[in-house]
């Protein structure tokens, strides 16, 4: 079977209704993408809606469906003066998910850490391994802020040390660091989505018994070798007093989620408490 993939530009007080009008039209899928370049993290700069100033809303649609009147109903519904752009492209079909897996290959760091989904083999050689398949929850090592923490986490000698994943996503990180060696790993997160991709990726590498999984309400240690954070600058700057209380003395504190340009803004409310390093950076 094809698909008809219509792709339209429009402005951020109308891609919510563009995408629920494709999906009223049967699309199997409806997507969004940046088509200015301002970073887009959070809510900081009073906007409401979460989405860029221009936006790409992509729908793929049956390849038999009635072009003519689809543009003629999205005129009507946003209006022609806030549709900037479209596109239109044939689409054939194919597996998806198999085409996704292929593109999904096992990641090194340090030559000692291996981080693989569960369909990937593990590559030959002595290497601590992490099974985490893509999800829900963020955190795979892919995205350059997670891949720095894992460089961190494999570089450094965790054995019977404590670690708090503050932030922990997919537990990507408490999960690596257990498996490193760490005695005590506690994975904190504000989202319950996140906490229940936690405790299943822990399972799957069967470390439930070493790795503590919990809401930020709940306990963790007052005095942790190692903390990690990958969250972004304003939850950190609201953080930074919790989190000198919670490193203990000659402790290490890594935190990642940052932009170049916020990194001294960062910087300022952590020096009062910690000996913060030279930042290290990839991509932006």
């Amino acid at each position: 079977m094809a698909w008809l993939q219509l792709t339209v530009e429009t402005d951020r007080a109308h891609c919510e209704a563009l995408a629920g009008f494709f999906e009223q039209f049967a699309a199997a899928s409806v997507s969004m993408s940046a088509a200015s370049d301002e970073p887009l993290f959070d809510h900081s700069d009073g906007q409401e809606s979460g989405h860029w100033q221009r936006t790409r809303v992509s729908a793929l649609l049956p390849a038999d469906i009635d072009l003519d009147i689809l543009l003629v109903c999205m005129r009507d519904r946003i209006g022609a003066e806030h549709i900037f752009s479209r596109e239109i492209a044939r689409v054939d079909d194919q597996d998806w998910v198999a085409d996704f897996q292929q593109q999904q290959k096992p990641l090194i760091f340090a030559d000692r850490l291996c981080v693989r989904p569960g369909w990937c083999d593990a590559p030959e050689g002595d290497y601590a391994i992490v099974e985490l398949d893509p999800g829900l929850a963020f955190g795979t090592g892919t995205h350059p802020t997670t891949a720095l923490c894992l460089e961190w986490l494999a570089t450094h000698d965790l054995n019977g040390r404590s670690v708090i994943d503050y932030g922990c996503g997919s537990g990507i990180l408490a999960i690596a660091a257990a498996t490193l060696g760490a005695a005590q790993v506690y994975a904190v997160d504000i989202d319950e989505q996140a906490l229940a991709a936690c405790r299943e990726n822990a399972r799957k590498n069967r470390l439930e018994s070493q790795i503590k999984i919990t809401d930020a309400t709940g306990p963790v240690p007052a005095a942790v070798d190692v903390l990690m954070a990958n969250v972004l600058l304003n939850p950190l700057l609201d953080l930074a007093k919790r989190f000198a209380s919670l490193v203990k003395p000659g402790g290490s504190l890594v935190l990642s989620g940052l932009l170049p340009d916020q990194v001294e803004t960062c910087l300022a409310a952590y020096r009062p408490c910690f000996n913060m390093q030279a930042p290290v950076f990839r991509d932006e």
